[in-house]
Parts: structure tokens; sequence; C-alpha cells
């Protein structure tokens, strides 16, 4: 069974969290995070993936970008959610 936190506004809004891997997190990654509306989170790992698929796959540079990519991916899979559980919090829900 899926576990989430509930993150409550003052004003009445309500947002789960699931909790442990973010599957749209690990497939999507900055546009999942831009999408969420974490836009300095969204814009870094956007640009970062761009500039690294500037590489040919070919060279050895390339590889290495590559393995990079998709370690930025895979961050997004293990820590999407918590990113999201802290930015909901600094922008002023309470989990509860």
């Amino acid at each position: 069974m899926k576990e989430f936190k509930i993150y409550q506004y003052p004003e009445g809004r309500h947002e789960a969290v699931k909790q442990g891997w973010s599957w749209p997190g690990f497939f999507f990654g900055p546009i999942w995070a831009l999408v969420k509306k974490m836009w300095g989170l969204g814009a870094g790992l956007l640009v970062a993936v761009i500039v690294l698929a500037m590489f040919p796959v070919e060279s050895a540079i390339g590889l290495l970008a590559t393995l990079i990519s998709l370690g930025i991916y895979v961050a997004c899979g293990i820590n999407g959610n918590r990113w999201r559980e802290k930015h909901l919090s600094s922008r002023g829900y309470e989990h509860g």
C-alpha cells in the first residue's frame, strides 16, 4: 500500500506527497520539477541535462555525460518526493 503525507495550506488547500521512490521524478526529472512548481530545481536540472546532451555519445566524455544524466534522473527518483516536501514547507504548507 502506498503511503502519503498530507500537507495543508492555511487557506485550506491540500497536497499529498507519496513516500519513497518517485517514478514521475525518475522518468521526467526536470519537467516533473517544473510541473510541481519547483522552478529553481527544475530549471537547473533542465540546463544540466541539455548541456550534458550536447556531448557525442561515441566519445569518452559523452559516455561520462550520459552516466551523469542518468544519475540526475536516478537522484530525482530517490529524492524527488523529499524535495517536494521541503518545497511545500517553504511555501507555507504544514504537515498534518
